[in-house]
């Protein structure tokens, strides 16, 4: 089971500002930890499926619910 380090809402922010979020959290984490992540709008959340591939970092959930989209992502 994989520990949360933070959970991020990043339902108000747009363009690059919740990469840029992602990426400081994700540089604390250690191995076995993870990020939830919150984010408002579908193209929101293809950049950060897009990130996540692109940086290596594990997508270990991925949802949508009431209208947001939800991420697990660990290292």
């Amino acid at each position: 089971m994989v520990k949360i380090y933070k959970t991020l809402d990043l339902t108000g922010t747009s363009c690059a500002g919740p990469i840029g979020e992602l990426l400081g959290v994700m540089d604390e984490i250690k191995e076995g930890e993870a990020v939830e992540a919150i984010v408002g709008d579908a193209e929101t959340a293809k950049q950060v499926r897009e990130w996540v591939k692109a940086t290596g970092f594990k997508m270990i959930d991925d949802r949508e619910k009431e209208g947001k989209y939800w991420f697990v992502i660990g290292r």
